[in-house]
């Protein structure tokens, strides 16, 4: 099993080359992959440039790189143009690609620095969650895809992987400045910490270095926890508008979920999540593990607790009525609802209502306590007994 950590980015993947050669093997990447078909790629090529105007070939590019968008890191080393880009073919490695460099040398280097961006490869996270069968607690599992369809085979290639969006413009194509910025923005971290940050995203760094085959796709364990504390939520969310009359009653599913605690100083608290899917599952009372849903979930930071939506209650229904409705004088409406909670199921349930309020609100009486959310929402906590309803009733003044 690999096992995962989070570094600081660094450009330390080394190439051995002969002093005299001037054509670039390349076979030893360092690449960071983004979400949505993109990678940065970097080349350390140990290789001795004397003063004065160089011309080097570097082979071993993916075919589908942006020539426009390959610099030299090297203070000391300017390059003055790239030429002759070309695809072959190659019976060991496959499909790759070749550039020629023009490059001027101030002083001696022993080590050429590169960076390009490429097309083609991308890599997303996926989870499954187990739940146990009283709802209290759950098994996650947290797996990386790492998909290279770049055309060409990265051999013992130092992989991280950075969650979040960059910013890549309207433009075709990004340009040297960005590459720039974003490579030596990465070579200011020094590698010896291990902070899960850099910049405003968060990186997950391969322990050992992976060979990706082209057309490979490749999955790797990014987290796991047991015994996470959970807890079953029961929604129902109406937003209406409250200055209307409504003559008809409205009967809705009521929402099921999961909140998956993530507390401080836990192994499922302190590791940010990339988005990604999730698929929920539970064991029924045979012991088979069935799917309750797939939900979706954004790129969570650490010790943000998940909300997994997993459907709606076979059993549970709620049915609004509006059964009272007037316009007062001073342009106020005023409308009176009814809730009604019908459990069918053998449990007691707590089930969460709640109401979307536009414009200058006030609730001016309610059949059970409410607490506000925000601004335009608030909440009811109903419980309902098994195989019985329970009624909420409340009365809100709106003026638009």
């Amino acid at each position: 099993m690999r096992r995962w950590t989070m570094i600081a980015v660094t450009f330390s993947a080394i190439l051995t080359l002969s002093a005299a050669s001037r054509t670039i093997d390349g076979s030893r990447p360092s690449l960071t992959i983004y979400t949505g078909n993109l990678a940065l790629v970097r080349r350390s090529v140990e290789i001795t440039l004397a003063p004065g105007t160089r011309t080097v070939t570097i082979d071993g590019l993916p075919t589908n790189m942006d020539p426009s968008s390959l610099i030299v890191l090297n203070t000391d080393v300017t390059l003055m143009g790239a030429h002759g880009f070309r695809s072959y073919q190659d019976p060991v490695s496959g499909s790759g690609a070749s550039v020629n460099l023009d490059l001027e040398v101030d002083l001696q280097v022993e080590r050429l620095e590169l960076v390009f961006m490429t097309t083609g490869l991308n890599w997303s996270a996926d989870y499954s969650v187990v739940i146990a069968r009283d709802d209290a607690a759950a098994r996650v599992d947290g797996f990386a895809t790492i998909t290279n369809g770049s055309g060409t085979r990265y051999e013992g290639a130092e992989i991280q992987l950075l969650a979040g969006a960059i910013r890549r413009g309207g433009r075709a194509r990004l340009d040297a400045d960005d590459f720039r910025a974003m490579a030596m923005e990465s070579v200011a971290n020094s590698p010896e910490l291990q902070q899960a940050t850099f910049g405003d995203y968060h990186i997950y760094t391969v322990s050992e270095p992976l060979t990706l085959w082209a057309g490979e796709s490749r999955r790797i364990r990014l987290v796991g926890a047991s015994a996470v504390k959970t807890h079953k939520e029961y929604t129902l969310v109406h937003n209406v508008a409250y200055h209307r009359q409504y003559p008809e009653s409205e009967t809705r599913p009521v929402a099921v979920g999961y909140r998956l605690q993530r507390p401080e100083g836990t192994v499922f608290g302190d590791v940010p999540l990339p988005g990604g899917q999730v698929k929920i599952l539970q064991r029924d009372e045979d012991g088979r593990v069935q799917l309750l849903g797939i939900a979706t979930i954004s790129n969570t930071p650490k010790e943000v607790d998940l909300r997994l939506n997993t459907g709606f209650a076979f059993d549970i229904l709620g049915t609004r009525t509006q059964t009272n409705y007037r316009r007062l004088p001073d342009g106020t409406y005023e409308s009176t609802w009814k809730v009604e909670l019908r459990n069918k199921s053998d449990s007691d349930v707590a089930v969460q209502v709640i109401e979307q309020l536009d414009g200058d609100w006030r609730i001016v009486e309610a059949s059970h306590s409410w607490e506000k959310l925000s601004a335009g929402a608030v909440r009811f906590q109903i419980e309902v007994p098994a195989e019985g309803e329970t009624m909420l009733e409340y009365t809100v003044q709106v003026r638009s």
